[in-house]
């Protein structure tokens, strides 16, 4: 399968260009880091496979209209990482 064509199939099956789906996963990824750990903006970004810590920051704002240090600073103040399971906390990706 050429490349072109597994992109036409991908992006007709799952409803959005391969790129923007690794995005998001990659997306996600960070925000559960966020929630759960105290690792730095650079080692998250470096974790979850971003260039840099900047690149991750705009790509995070641009899906979720939030830099991940507000992200996590409204996390924690909501007291939302004190549970155990983080089904509904943020909104998802669809």
């Amino acid at each position: 399968m050429s490349e072109r064509n597994f992109q036409r199939v991908f992006s007709r099956e799952i409803g959005k260009s391969p790129a923007h789906y690794v995005e998001e996963v990659r997306i996600e990824a960070v925000r559960r880091k966020l929630e759960r750990s105290t690792e730095s903006i650079e080692e998250i970004a470096c974790a979850c496979g971003f260039k840099s810590a900047d690149v991750m920051g705009r790509s995070f704002h641009r899906l979720l209209d939030s830099t991940p240090l507000e992200y996590r600073s409204r996390f924690r103040s909501s007291g939302a990482g004190s549970s155990s399971s983080d089904k509904g906390r943020a909104k998802g990706m669809a």
